[in-house]
């Protein structure tokens, strides 16, 4: 058993580096800042994130492609980039595939003000299946029946997939995602912002709920709410190169019944420093981040601080459309 745990380990590692080269683990997508323009939009690409240190935080890893259509809210012709204070209708889906699920999302979006701050309205449906990687977790601190810190590791994660892939099931599972963002345009091409999303879940499980979210890296109920609150900013230095940042806290909802707390509300924030390097007028985009993570309650973690540190490595490419008005160069 122990052979096919590190057998699963490495698998998990090489396909998390082939993604890089190749959508994904949750936070804000820094390259559609250069890359969307006005009308049809294709793109392709991945995330990889790792600790520094094995054992706490799960390892992702995603690829994907994605079609999203910006309808102008005034004239303005398909193929022009996204100005400073931009209005539009947005259509969006796309397709993912991880080594724990794979599925696809469908939403639409909304920035009805052509004014600077921006605000943007979003609904998103998420539906994918469980590769027969959904595990009971520990989801309330109950003596003699585990607790959240055991489980909620890395280490926990991979033993039991290996004991468990002959009797589990390919699970599903739905999301309804509402969010609002609000950015400001900076001189030069800069943005900075900030986001809170609302989401839902809806898991098919037999663990009596206790499921877990790999996309958002945390334990939840097969019905839950999750609050994610972001930030995040992009400074150019030059057409090629900027310094970005992203900012997280999310937390889960709390569920009581007769009085006893059958899921206790789990959070943690993450904060990311990075570089992003764009080139083919942004068509091709490579993003390089570093920073660390923590959870909000020291009981739910009994790791090293080593083991917080996370490097996050994303690529997005877009697709050229002979209208649009920069490509062609």
């Amino acid at each position: 058993m122990n052979k096919i745990n590190a057998l699963f380990k490495i698998i998990l590692l090489n396909v998390a580096v082939l993604s890089t080269l190749s959508l994904g683990a949750i936070g804000v997508d820094q390259s559609s800042l250069v890359g969307l323009r006005y009308g049809p939009n294709l793109s392709w690409g991945g995330v990889v994130n790792t600790p520094i240190v094995w054992g706490q935080w799960v390892p992702q890893a995603t690829v994907g492609m994605r079609y999203t259509w910006l309808e102008p809210l005034a004239p303005l012709n398909y193929g022009e980039p996204i100005g400073f204070a931009s209005a539009y209708l947005k259509m969006d889906a796309s397709i993912e595939l991880s080594p724990f699920y794979g599925g696809f999302r469908a939403g639409l979006g909304l920035r009805p003000f052509r004014v600077n701050p921006q605000i943007e309205f979003n609904f998103i449906y998420e539906s994918f299946f469980y590769f027969k990687s959904n595990l009971e977790m520990v989801n309330a601190d109950v003596k003699g029946k585990g607790s959240i810190a055991e489980t909620w590791n890395s280490d926990y994660i991979f033993d039991n997939l290996g004991r468990s892939w002959d009797d589990a099931e390919f699970d599903y599972a739905q999301l309804f995602d509402m969010g609002m963002d609000f950015s400001y345009s900076l001189p030069h091409g800069g943005v900075i912002g900030i986001g809170a999303h609302y989401v839902l879940t809806d898991i098919s499980t037999d663990f009596e709920g206790k499921s877990y979210d790999y996309e958002r890296n945390i334990p939840v109920f097969s019905r839950d709410y999750i609050i994610e609150l972001q930030s995040f900013g992009r400074f150019p230095i030059n057409d090629g190169l900027a310094i970005v940042y992203e900012g997280m806290y999310l937390k889960t909802g709390l569920l009581r019944s007769g009085g006893n707390v059958r899921k206790e509300s789990l959070s943690y924030r993450m904060m990311l420093l990075g570089t992003h390097f764009t080139w083919k007028e942004g068509l091709r985009n490579f993003v390089v981040k570093a920073g660390l993570w923590s959870r909000n309650k020291k009981r739910f973690y009994n790791g090293s601080f080593a083991q917080q540190l996370l490097v996050q490595l994303e690529y997005k490419g877009y697709f050229s459309f002979p209208f649009h008005s920069n490509f062609s160069k």
